[in-house]
């Protein structure tokens, strides 16, 4: 065992006691996951945002909780593998862990912010309807806080292989919107498609990031 992985506090539990943490973490984390999804149904139900700030505390104390479980169950799995993962890998699935937890307050408030009226549908999600300026100023602020600080660990992490394949594929998406956004606009000055609106952008975007996602794993796993 390495000095890096004796340092490590689920390196020096034993086995049993080891595997019975990840059982127990496991079903915590589940429990946890049902209740963020709870929350998130409940407010995706009621069709507005609440107005209680301890509404958004509790919320808050539960994503952090979800996120302490799943950093306990990644550690405990992580100690299982010390010995056949290089420094490298550790810190490459590390990085990866970082990231997905901090994209689930962006998914959360997609699907919150999707809810702001009484209309239905993903389409809203996409659409341009009004929402209060206190909440187009916080949500502002904590998807560009999350998307720099996950753009920063992610290339402070990876390799020459992967930052290769990484610009190869934002590349080919930018090809993509370069595109895409001309010939849209041509075809609905002949009437052929509807107007560019600010839903039909981002739903090109979000196209544009397939694009880019496929091509990096071309590029990284071939």
């Amino acid at each position: 065992m390495d000095p890096q992985s004796q340092g490590n506090w689920a390196d020096r539990l034993g086995s049993t006691k080891r595997y019975t943490l990840i059982v127990v973490t496991s079903v915590l984390g589940i429990f946890m996951i049902g209740m963020v999804g709870g929350f998130s149904y409940a407010i995706y139900e009621d069709g507005q945002l609440p107005t209680k700030p301890l509404a958004y505390l509790a919320f808050a104390a539960i994503i952090g909780m979800t996120a302490l479980v799943g950093w306990v169950l990644a550690t405990l799995i992580r100690s299982l593998r010390h010995q056949s993962m290089s420094g490298f890998d550790r810190r490459y699935w590390k990085m990866w862990a970082v990231i997905v937890g901090l994209s689930m307050p962006i998914g959360i408030g997609l699907v919150v912010l999707g809810r702001s009226n009484q209309e239905r549908g993903f389409s809203l999600m996409l659409s341009n309807s009004p929402i209060t300026p206190l909440t187009a100023i916080l949500v502002s602020l904590v998807l560009g806080i999350l998307l720099i600080a996950s753009a920063i660990i992610y290339h402070r992490t990876i390799d020459d292989h992967e930052e290769r394949a990484y610009l190869w594929g934002s590349t080919i998406a930018f090809y993509f919107l370069a595109l895409v956004f001309p010939l849209h606009w041509l075809l609905a000055r002949g009437g052929i498609v509807p107007a560019l609106t600010i839903g039909i952008a981002l739903l090109l975007i979000l196209i544009s990031c397939v694009v880019q996602a496929i091509v990096w794993a071309l590029f990284k796993f071939r």
